[in-house]
């Protein structure tokens, strides 16, 4: 799928050293349950990361997409779509290299994974989950249009809050491409 400033795709094998570098990077994971500041564990996890996307696609038809910017080709993180196996909840996540921080595209490519869970998933609902301490991903969840719960929920071994957004709520988003090309 492609978006005005975004390919989305299912990862490649190739993308591993890429995606393994982006988490290394000082802060990345600190708000994910995978956080660890130890270098070998850091790029052990990042290809389990990408397994376990790569196995969504196959058990599910669809989950996180790797982020490549169009205009550079380079791997930017990820962002999507997947379910939750505890809850068979679909939940709405996103990874993006601090460098490509700050140049809206959790926003693009997350307006474009809603549409696609929407209109070509018919999902009823889909949900995202983040630390309160996490401000960036807290303003994206607001700018898509996601209504955050009231209180803390447990997920993932965490606490956390609860953004979510049914269906009948989506409004589709001005500039992203309909969802009917390449999933891949």
């Amino acid at each position: 799928m492609e978006t005005d400033r975004l390919l989305l795709r299912r990862f490649e094998a190739a993308d591993g050293l890429a995606y393994r570098a982006i988490r290394r990077k000082p802060g990345v994971t600190r708000f994910l349950p995978s956080h660890t500041e130890d270098a070998a564990e850091a790029a052990r996890r990042a290809d389990a990361t990408i397994a376990a996307f790569r196995e969504a696609w196959e058990r599910d038809g669809y989950g996180p997409w790797a982020v490549v910017e169009r205009a550079s080709g380079r791997l930017v993180g990820h962002l999507g779509l997947r379910q939750l196996a505890e809850s068979a909840e679909t939940e709405l996540l996103f990874l993006i290299d601090p460098d490509a921080q700050g140049r809206g595209y959790a926003t693009e490519g997350g307006r474009a994974a809603l549409a696609y869970g929407f209109d070509r998933l018919a999902l009823p609902e889909i949900a995202a989950f983040v630390l309160p301490q996490n401000a960036p991903s807290i303003a994206v969840l607001t700018r898509l249009g996601m209504r955050r719960r009231a209180g803390l929920v447990r997920a993932f071994g965490l606490e956390v809050l609860r953004f979510e957004m049914q269906a009948g709520d989506f409004q589709g988003a001005r500039g992203v491409p309909s969802p009917g090309g390449s999933s891949q």
